[in-house]
Formats: C-alpha cells, sequence, structure tokens
C-alpha cells in the first residue's frame, strides 16, 4: 500500500489557477525538475484519450529522493491531500531512491479518464473508494476534476520542492456508451448474480474473470488474494470482498462489480 505523508500545507504550494500553479519554494537552475509529456508543472495535459500512458521525466533528482507518479481526483479544496487516486494497473508508480544523484530518470503512467478511486494512504483499515469520472463539471472553469501528482516519496513526500501538479482534460466520448458486465468463474463453475459460495482457507480455489467488453478487469480482495487464476482466503471466517473494475472506454462505461464469498475453515 502507498504511504503518503503529505500534508495540506505542502498541497497548499500546488494549487491550479487558470492553468497556473502557485509553486512553493523556489529551484535554481540546474535544480530538481520533472515534467508529464515535456509539460511543465501547472500545464494541463489536454485532450487526452480515454486511456492513455503519459511519459514523468524528472532532472536532477537527488540521492536518497525516490518519487510517485499517480493520477487523482482533485479535492474541493485544492490544497487538501487528494484521497482519490486510481490504483489500477500501471496508473500508480513508484520510482525507488538511490544513493547517487540522477541527472535524469523516466517512467510511463497509466492516466485514465474514469476510474476506480481509492485512498493512497487510508489512516483507518481498507479504503472502500468511490468511482471518479475526470469529465465532470467542477463548477469552476479554472479547476480540473483530476491531476497527475509527482510527489517526493518517504520523508520526502511533504517536501514541496519536490510536487509537481498537472491538470488532466480528457476529450469527451459518447453519451450512449454501452455498460459493460463481467463473468466470474469459481472453481469450474460460473457464478450466478448474488451468489456467496463458500471458499476454504485451507483450499485455494480457481477463480477467472472475464467481460462482455472484452476489457481486462482489475481485481482484488480485501480478506483474500487473487493472483494468478487462483483465490486463496486470508481467513478462516467472515466474508470476502472481491471487487472488479475496469476504466471503461470511448464504447462501453466502466464497470465497478462485487463479488462476496463466505470464507470457512
Amino acid at each position: 500500500m502507498l504511504r503518503l505523508t503529505l500534508r495540506a500545507a505542502s498541497v497548499s504550494a500546488v494549487v491550479v489557477l487558470a492553468g497556473t500553479v502557485l509553486a512553493g519554494p523556489a529551484v535554481a537552475d540546474g535544480g530538481y525538475n520533472a515534467t508529464v509529456a515535456g509539460q511543465p508543472s501547472g500545464t494541463p495535459l489536454v485532450q487526452l484519450a480515454p486511456s492513455s500512458t503519459q511519459t514523468v521525466d524528472a532532472v536532477n533528482l537527488p540521492g536518497g529522493v525516490g518519487l510517485y507518479g499517480l493520477h487523482c481526483k482533485v479535492p474541493a479544496d485544492p490544497r487538501q491531500v487528494p484521497s482519490l487516486c486510481d490504483s489500477s494497473p500501471a496508473s500508480l508508480y513508484y520510482l525507488t531512491a538511490t544513493s547517487a544523484v540522477r541527472t535524469t530518470a523516466s517512467f510511463p503512467l497509466r492516466v485514465n479518464a474514469e476510474f476506480f478511486g481509492t485512498n493512497p494512504n487510508p489512516t483507518a483499515g481498507p479504503s472502500l473508494g468511490q468511482s471518479v469520472d475526470c469529465r465532470a463539471d467542477t463548477g469552476n472553469p479554472r479547476l480540473s476534476a483530476c491531476a497527475v501528482y509527482v510527489i517526493g516519496a518517504g520523508k520526502d513526500s511533504a517536501n514541496p520542492a519536490y510536487i509537481r501538479f498537472f491538470p488532466t482534460v480528457f476529450s469527451p466520448v459518447k453519451a450512449n456508451r454501452a455498460n459493460d458486465s463481467a463473468t466470474i468463474t469459481f472453481n469450474g463453475r460460473v457464478l450466478a448474480k448474488g451468489a456467496k459460495p463458500r471458499l476454504s482457507a485451507s483450499t485455494p480455489a480457481t477463480f477467472t474473470v472475464s467481460t462482455a467488453s472484452g476489457l481486462t478487469p482489475y481485481v482484488v480482495g480485501d480478506t483474500c488474494t487473487v493472483k494468478g487464476g487462483t483465490i486463496t482466503a486470508g481467513q478462516s471466517n467472515g466474508a470476502c470482498v472481491v471487487r472488479l473494475t475496469t476504466t471503461g472506454g470511448k464504447n462501453v462505461k466502466p464497470l465497478v462489480q462485487v463479488q462476496v464469498f463466505r470464507l470457512t475453515t
């Protein structure tokens, strides 16, 4: 789980106003900087496809400093820490620190117009999350619904010198997109809607998912693990909730579907 210790006081250094960022402490020429798709911090990334991979480039990254790249819903108060971020595959990146200064470093970041947002730094148990539509009207033409955040990692996550902020603006999609659905196969049997099968803590079971759209879903469980076509219970009582999500596309809406398993010995 990503642990952000970014504080509101630090986020206030990157409030977006009319495509401009109120920067934190000035960085001297030749100092650290980061761009996304070649654009400087504060510049909106516009006409984005429903899902695309953008390149984050950093220069003059000091030794001992790592970076996080993530795409999040901008809080109602942009000075606050974002609490709904895309955790689907390739949409959250951790660039590990090295002992030496890096004159250049790059990493890819998947940027989705719609995603199931969760808190990357929950303070009390797993984040429940909610669906995020980055095309949503914020009511403020000077403020985007979502943004890419590039921040320092670990002890440097609260350091405004490493915070960079890139508003994301996506191309519109047609209003009559199709709904998607998922088919879950558990131990060779297709599960009916509403079914709550038993999952034994002593015996992992086969588990596969397919969607009507053909999109690959992101699958995560709270008290069980889904990996490599197998689901494994993490305890012998209670329930496991498995959440299936996709980020949708030009012709299909995002999918959020939940499957519950009863856990047994």
